[in-house]
């Protein structure tokens, strides 16, 4: 029993640390908005020879303007939409 509750334990861990570590924040927004802004930047650096996963700062500022008019469930939503591909309403 213990064996089974702490691996449930290690699983919320887990799933908690994946995304702070990969985005550098717990907010979903700003999460969002680093993905829209990798969207957006990745097409242009693979065509002019940039790295596209070194996404500046200048390109993911205007996509957290856009997040900024969202809640945080919607951004939880477009999030989870975008990561398992739900074909929701958006």
């Amino acid at each position: 029993m213990r064996a089974v509750l702490g691996l449930i334990v290690i699983l919320i861990v887990a799933a908690i640390l994946a995304p702070l570590l990969y985005y550098g924040t717990a907010d979903p927004c700003r999460m969002l908005a680093r993905e829209m802004a990798a969207d957006a930047y990745k097409p242009m650096a693979k065509t002019l020879g940039g790295d596209p996963d070194d996404v500046p700062e200048s390109v993911e500022r205007p996509m957290r303007l856009i997040t900024s008019q969202m809640s945080g469930r919607e951004c939880s939503e477009e999030l989870w939409d975008r990561w398992f591909g739900s074909g929701g309403n958006s």
